[in-house]
C-alpha cells in the first residue's frame, strides 16, 4: 500500500500560484494538502446574500474589515472560507500575498447543499488550528453555531451575535 504525504507549504503555495496564473484554471478551488485540485461550484444568488449579510454584521459588532472568499493556508491545504473578519492591522500584515500565510481570526462557512458534515468538520479544525479565534457555521435555515478551540460553543467568546434575516433562507 503506498502511503500519501502532504505536500510541504512551498510546493503547495507553488501549485496555487501556478493555478492562479493560469488563465485556464477553473474559477473557485481549494487545494487540499496533498495539493489536490478541489473544485467548487459557484455559489447561488442566496447563498451570497446570506454572505454579504454576515459581512455587514461582522462589521457592525467588530468594526471594518470582513471579506468574503479569502484563500487561507492552512494544516488542511489552502481553503476559502465564505467569509472572514479580522482586524486592520492583520489586513495590513497580508496585503498583497494571496493565500494568506495564516487565517484570520473569525472564518464563517454558510452551509450549502454540497457541504458534508465531514467537510465542515474538517475545515473548522483547520481553521481553528491555523489561528482563527473562531469558526461560525450559518446553516441552510439560518441556524448559527460558534466554534473555538475547546469546541462547540453556546454563543461567541468574541460577542457575535448573527442574527440574520429569515427572508434569506
Amino acid at each position: 500500500m503506498q502511503t500519501e504525504f502532504a505536500l510541504e507549504r512551498e510546493e503547495l503555495l507553488r501549485r496555487w500560484t501556478e493555478l492562479s496564473e493560469d488563465p485556464e484554471s477553473p474559477d473557485r478551488y481549494e487545494l487540499s494538502e496533498f495539493g489536490e485540485l478541489i473544485l467548487s461550484p459557484k455559489p447561488t444568488n442566496d447563498h451570497q446574500r446570506v454572505a454579504q449579510a454576515v459581512v455587514r454584521a461582522l462589521e457592525a459588532q467588530l468594526g471594518p474589515e470582513a471579506a468574503v472568499e479569502i484563500s487561507v493556508y492552512t494544516d488542511r491545504g489552502i481553503r476559502v472560507p465564505d467569509v472572514v473578519w479580522m482586524p486592520a492591522a492583520r489586513w495590513r500584515e497580508v496585503k498583497g500575498k494571496s493565500p494568506f500565510p495564516f487565517v484570520p481570526d473569525v472564518c464563517v462557512e454558510v452551509l450549502s447543499p454540497d457541504n458534508s458534515r465531514a467537510e465542515i468538520v474538517m475545515k473548522t479544525g483547520a481553521y481553528l488550528r491555523g489561528g482563527a479565534r473562531e469558526v461560525i457555521l450559518v446553516g441552510r435555515k439560518g441556524e448559527v453555531e460558534y466554534f473555538g478551540v475547546d469546541g462547540r460553543r453556546e454563543a461567541s467568546a468574541l460577542g457575535i451575535r448573527l442574527e440574520l434575516p429569515a427572508e434569506l433562507f
